[in-house]
């Protein structure tokens, strides 16, 4: 059962990340760095079938419809990552310190649901993430991770199925103990795709968002950033077939 929390986390964060987000215009406008951090889901790899990732539709709303040009955004996700990796000094180093970014969004989760089997490993994980973010002097964004198809066939798929929504609540947790903002993709997509036929429009397989999957990941990060306008093309699917992956040669 998800876990409900009495009182929405961030809120100091989340004010400082939409008042950025209105600057446009005025002499409060610098630049902002935004980085996104995790795994496949987060890359956009394969299974967007040549269709941008929530990270791509995330810049173009912010960089040209909101006219916050000279704002950076920078995908840093890699396919088959967990906490462990993410937590690894070098690379954190090398990836995230010397980008200096205002802002890190993290969604990870589904690999460590196969990889990391202690969950308590995986919150303390999420947690020095967390404060390493804001030694950086980033502001820390969490994401649920979005739903995933029960696929009996593939055993590793299956343990992802059955475990993911308790690492979901480690993610909520984690945010409510951290005073961390937190976009809960899991709650939204329960209330989009109650059915397997409707989670199946916004999968690529069975764990991986497709095209349309990751619309509506952005979606969201737009709705809690306070951002969402429904007659602007990267809040909806405007003259795109997003469900429906390219034609090949």
């Amino acid at each position: 059962m998800q876990k409900k929390f009495p009182h929405p986390p961030g809120a100091a964060d989340l004010a400082a990340i939409r008042k950025h987000l209105r600057s446009q215009g005025t002499s409060a406008y610098t630049e902002w760095r935004w980085v996104f951090y995790g795994d496949s889901i987060t890359h956009g790899a394969k299974h967007t079938c040549g269709w941008r990732s929530f990270p791509e539709i995330f810049a173009e709303r912010v960089r040209y419809e909101l006219h916050l040009g000279e704002d950076i955004v920078i995908n840093s996700g890699i396919s088959g990552h967990t906490t462990v990796q993410l937590l690894d000094e070098l690379e954190f180093r090398v990836r995230i310190a010397e980008l200096r970014p205002h802002v890190v969004l993290l969604m990870i989760g589904c690999n460590d649901s196969l990889k990391v089997p202690d969950i308590a490993v995986f919150q303390k994980n999420l947690t020095m993430l967390v404060r390493k973010f804001r030694e950086l002097g980033a502001i820390p964004v969490l994401q649920t991770c979005t739903p995933i198809r029960k696929t009996p066939e593939n055993p590793d798929y299956m343990t992802r199925f059955e475990r993911l929504p308790a690492y979901n609540d480690a993610i909520r947790r984690t945010a409510a103990e951290s005073d961390a903002v937190l976009v809960d993709h899991d709650a939204r997509w329960r209330e989009i795709a109650s059915s397997p036929e409707k989670l199946a429009r916004l999968l690529g397989e069975a764990i991986h968002p497709g095209a349309l999957g990751h619309l509506e990941i952005a979606k969201e990060i737009f709705r809690v950033f306070g951002i969402f306008d429904s007659e602007c093309p990267c809040c909806h699917p405007f003259g795109t077939p997003f469900s429906i992956p390219p034609e090949t040669n």
